[in-house]
């Protein structure tokens, strides 16, 4: 099922008239789509130190699993 609403039928004609109950649930649906808009507060800001500690994060979990892979070939090898 498809919201698809064809150009020569707009929504407003449709769900005025009731003849259709997905034309409907779609006008409702558009009309309160940007009735709540909230004022948009700035989003938080990482710091340099947040990010050094992450991208070690992330390079020593790197590490441990490539020593992990490795140990588990030597190990199989034998």
């Amino acid at each position: 099922m498809t919201t698809a609403i064809t150009a020569h039928d707009p929504v407003e004609q449709c769900a005025a008239q009731g003849r259709d109950d997905l034309s409907s649930a779609v006008a409702r649906l558009n009309s309160n789509a940007y009735s709540d808009l909230v004022e948009l507060k700035p989003r938080w800001q990482l710091t340099e130190e947040e990010i050094v500690h992450a991208a070690i994060t992330v390079i020593l979990v790197a590490l441990v699993a490539v020593i992990c892979v490795a140990g588990g070939a030597i190990v199989t090898m034998g």
